[in-house]
């Protein structure tokens, strides 16, 4: 498989830090700096592929768009009907349709973490200070 063949002016001080790294590593240059890279950018390899596309999306978004999802909440009314259908099903009543339901909401609420994860995490790596999640 052939890979993409980057061409790239780095200035001096980089230029040592890769190469100091790479020495450290007992790796080609090419190789290290490709490791770099690759601990260096977010990575959505680990996410269920149900959620991956939703997440990638967030790529494109702009910094106020990013900073707006990572401040996202669920819907108070869709907290406490989950809330509610959690503490039934500790006592085993729930119905096929409020089963349903707690599924639905269960997914909604992981996929809002998600997205407001990705979204920190993009943020972050676009240079910007994101606060511990208790601040956003």
């Amino acid at each position: 498989m052939s890979h993409p063949v980057l061409t790239l002016e780095l200035p001096e001080d980089i230029y040592e830090r890769v190469r100091r790294a790479a020495k450290g590593m007992n790796q080609p240059l090419e190789k290290a700096l490709v490791d770099i890279v690759r601990a260096a950018t977010p990575s959505l390899e680990k996410v269920p592929a149900e959620y991956r596309s939703e997440l990638e999306s967030l790529e494109d978004l702009g910094d106020g768009e990013l900073l707006g999802i990572s401040r996202s909440r669920f819907a108070p009314a869709k907290e406490r009907r989950m809330q509610q259908l959690l503490d039934k099903n500790q006592s085993d009543q729930l119905t096929d349709r409020e089963r349903r339901a707690l599924a639905e909401l269960r997914y909604a609420s992981d996929l809002l973490m998600l997205r407001r994860s990705y979204a920190a995490l993009l943020l972050k790596y676009r240079g910007h200070r994101v606060p511990n999640p208790e601040g956003l």
